[in-house]
Formats: C-alpha cells, sequence, structure tokens
C-alpha cells in the first residue's frame, strides 16, 4: 500500500492528471451517496425515478461513478425524494 500512496502522491504531482483525478472522484462520491441514501430508504431505482420524474435509466446512469453530466436543480429533485439536503461548497485551491 505504501508504494501505491507514493505512486499516487507523484502522479497528483502533475497538475493535469491532479485536475482530472479530482473531477472524477468528485463524480464517483455523488454516485455513491444518491446510491447509498436510496438504498437506505428502501427504494429502488425505478420508484426513485418515479419520485423524481425521470426513467430508472436516467437513475441508473446517475448512479455510476462517471457520469459527469450533474444539474443542481436535478440535484434538488433527488434530494427532495430522499428526504436529504443538496450541500455546495466553492473551497480555495491550494497554491502550489
Amino acid at each position: 500500500m505504501d508504494d501505491f500512496r507514493r505512486h499516487m502522491s507523484r502522479l497528483r504531482k502533475d497538475p493535469a492528471f491532479a485536475a482530472a483525478f479530482d473531477k472524477k472522484r468528485a463524480q464517483a462520491e455523488v454516485a455513491y451517496q444518491i446510491r447509498r441514501l436510496r438504498e437506505a430508504k428502501g427504494l429502488t431505482q425505478k420508484e426513485l425515478a418515479r419520485k423524481v420524474g425521470c426513467s430508472q435509466q436516467a437513475i441508473s446512469a446517475i448512479e455510476q461513478a462517471g457520469y459527469g453530466r450533474h444539474s443542481l436543480p436535478l440535484l434538488r429533485r433527488i434530494a427532495e425524494a430522499l428526504d436529504a439536503e443538496v450541500f455546495v461548497a466553492l473551497v480555495a485551491k491550494r497554491a502550489a
């Protein structure tokens, strides 16, 4: 595991890699949170889709780690259906 961490540390020094990694990580976190909340509520994708006003296929896509077309209005509808809140934060980048 130490080798992996060292390798990742080296890779993250590359600004292009770091930006791509952070973007994908954020997408995966959103997907995971939606799926976790849906399952905790005991809802199927189809049931959530009905509550949100979209298709089951759309919910399936949103729950995929690589989905990159999240919109704030859609996330708010999903949050409402899951009795959750959307929290967005803009955080200053670290100085190089």
